[in-house]
């Protein structure tokens, strides 16, 4: 247990708290502008200067000017039982268990919300680009609903977003995109790739079903994912090669 908590303080300091921790050769175009790369069931987030975090019902903003005293500068109440964040350029996708919540950051101490989703009631993580939003819905006694899947959204319209397309998944919690691919951690369905060459029409590519998958970030080369009793880490430099490096247990 010590070493597999290490390990998930480790990555979670250089992942989500400090991009400047990445290796020049995998940094993305995310963390070349100030945002921390955690996955997609995070509660907090830093951009640039900022940290910014949500409870069950709120959006709270940090100024990080001075990153060991950080400054609580706003609160913005967004509605009930929010949950993840996920960051992209000026902007914050929020999720909770009944809606996809857009947010500029233009002016990052005071974020404005621009746009809003309804969807089925259930748990949904987001990951996000310019123009398309990923949602996994998933039932649960904790989530409400009875829906688990993937959905899609066309974000370029940032005031109205659309659904575009309903993939039907087992239970499915964390997701990541990098590049054309999409990560879904599928729970006990194990791990699936998908190609989204086509955005609205996500392609399954392969899966593996070796534990339970929570979440995932894609960093560069590899995939770390947190799964059933430790972290998984995947070598994705060539997708149709993809294969494990390794698992740590506790």
């Amino acid at each position: 247990m010590k070493k597999l908590f290490t390990i998930l303080l480790f990555t979670g300091c250089c992942l989500a708290l400090l991009p400047s921790c990445e290796k020049s050769e995998y940094a993305s175009s995310d963390s070349a502008s100030g945002i921390g790369t955690g996955g997609s069931l995070a509660r907090f987030i830093i951009v640039g200067d900022y940290l910014y975090v949500v409870d069950g019902d709120a959006l709270h903003t940090f100024s990080l000017s001075q990153p060991v005293n950080p400054v609580k500068i706003s609160s913005l109440q967004i509605g009930f039982e929010i949950e993840t964040i996920f960051a992209f350029k000026d902007k914050l996708f929020i999720g909770s268990k009944s809606a996809l919540y857009i947010f500029s950051i233009a002016n990052p101490a005071q974020p404005e919300m621009l746009g809003r989703a309804e969807h089925f009631r259930a748990c949904d993580p987001v990951v996000a680009n310019d123009s398309i939003a990923y949602v996994t819905v998933r039932s649960g006694s904790n989530c409400g609903g009875t829906v688990n899947a993937l959905l899609v959204y066309d974000v370029k319209n940032i005031m109205q977003p659309q659904q575009k397309n309903s993939i039907p998944l087992v239970n499915p919690y964390g997701l990541g995109v990098q590049q054309n691919y999409l990560f879904i951690c599928d729970g006990s369905a194990g791990l699936k790739v998908y190609d989204i060459t086509q955005p609205e029409m996500p392609t399954y590519k392969k899966g593996f079903s070796d534990g339970v998958y929570f979440d995932c970030i894609p960093y560069g080369n590899i995939l770390i994912c947190m799964i059933e009793g430790g972290i998984a880490i995947y070598d994705i430099y060539d997708i149709g090669n993809m294969q494990l490096v390794s698992k740590i247990m506790e």
